[in-house]
């Protein structure tokens, strides 16, 4: 009955599979997390600890022996060191953590030292990556995401009437996003309008162009600044039905989909992010009541979903491994690679260092009611 279980799943999740003749027949797999801690943060560890695990049962029945050795990490550097005194993890194949910051640099040189992959989801400091030719970095840092989408909006659109809405949060997000944003337009040759989100209709009025589409941004990620933000473009459309506006807006805005879906749909928008778990989807569907069955409980209601991260990257490195073996870092574009949420598309950074995970997306609200994501070319 297991069998057959993990075989339905594979199915539902991965339509068309690969063949291969060569690569690892065990793998050894290594989770190093703060998986005891009794908080919110140790509960998504878990999760994640048991999206890894569906991925495991996904692929055992290929024939993959797979030994799963997980480990409380504590969330110290002494915690790390006196863990890694015990020698346990030397032998993996892979290893996935750790949480904490503080804890990083002890792992990293550990598997460098004993030449052991380590994945290391939460994390998005390239410091590490440096030196350690078996790292793999899942988090790209904020400013490489930015700038891969603003240039990606910047050529979508062209010569589009920008109006740049400041907000006055002083979020460092938004306003690294805006900045972004201007250099990539100021390279075409392309100016927008600044107002604040406070002006009156009429400022609205004279910034925003019926003729020419308008392509608005607001220099916040918050739910608040949407909230006011709304009323104001409606209010313009309203009094011209034939205007063009599209929304651009940010990772967080996922999180807002139950209460502002309708109106991100109206707008037009585009949300940039690394990663993206589509509602809709029958595959995203079958594996959330899978999770349901395997635990007796649904996933947290989080961004991202931990369960679905732990799954596909787990899904990706065993698959990887038992396809290429020792190879994987010179085939690892190769792995097939069929994300529920984060998509990995992984560059060495430099000889003998480490990869980052290069992916970005643009999600597109379209004003049709569909939702589709637009992957973004290195």
């Amino acid at each position: 009955m297991r069998v057959l279980r993990s075989l339905l799943l594979l199915l539902l999740l991965f339509p068309s599979m690969p063949t291969w003749a060569a690569g690892l027949v065990k793998v050894r797999l290594g989770v190093v997390l703060p998986l005891k801690e009794s908080s919110h943060r140790g509960t998504k560890m878990v999760e994640f600890y048991q999206g890894i695990l569906m991925a495991v049962d996904s692929i055992r029945h290929d024939g993959l022996d797979i030994e799963v050795l997980a480990m409380h990490s504590g969330s110290s550097a002494a915690d790390m060191d006196s863990l890694l005194a015990t020698n346990s993890l030397k032998g993996c194949d892979v290893v996935f953590g750790p949480l904490d910051a503080a804890q990083l640099p002890a792992l990293s040189d550990y598997c460098d030292i004993h030449q052991l992959r380590l994945v290391v989801p939460f994390s998005s400091s390239a410091q590490h990556v440096i030196g350690h030719p078996l790292y793999y970095q899942v988090c790209e840092t904020q400013g490489d995401v930015q700038s891969a989408a603003s240039q990606e909006l910047a050529q979508t659109f062209g010569n589009c009437n920008y109006v740049f809405v400041t907000s006055g949060d002083g979020n460092y997000e938004g306003e690294s996003f805006v900045k972004r944003m201007k250099d990539q337009l100021a390279n075409k040759g392309v100016t927008g309008h600044q107002i604040n989100l406070t002006d009156n209709d009429e400022t609205y009025e004279q910034t925003l162009s019926e003729p020419t589409p308008n392509i608005v941004v607001i220099d916040a990620p918050s739910l608040k600044a949407i909230n006011l933000l709304l009323p104001k473009l409606e209010q313009y459309q309203r009094q011209h039905p034939n205007s063009g506006i599209t929304l651009l807006g940010y990772p967080d805005w996922q999180t807002y989909t139950s209460k502002r879906l309708t109106d991100f749909f109206a707008f037009n928008t585009y949300i940039y992010t690394s990663f993206y778990r589509h509602p809709l989807e029958d595959r995203i569907t079958s594996f959330e009541r899978q999770y349901m069955r395997w635990f007796g409980q649904p996933m947290l209601q989080t961004y991202p979903r931990y369960a679905m991260m732990g799954f596909d990257l787990g899904y990706y490195f065993l698959r990887g491994l038992q396809i290429f073996g020792n190879e994987l870092e010179e085939r690892h574009a190769e792995v097939p690679n069929y994300p529920l949420q984060h998509r990995v598309r992984f560059e060495r950074t430099a000889t003998n260092s480490g990869f980052v995970n290069r992916n970005v997306q643009l999600v597109h609200f379209t004003k049709q009611h569909n939702i589709e994501t637009i992957t973004v070319k290195p």
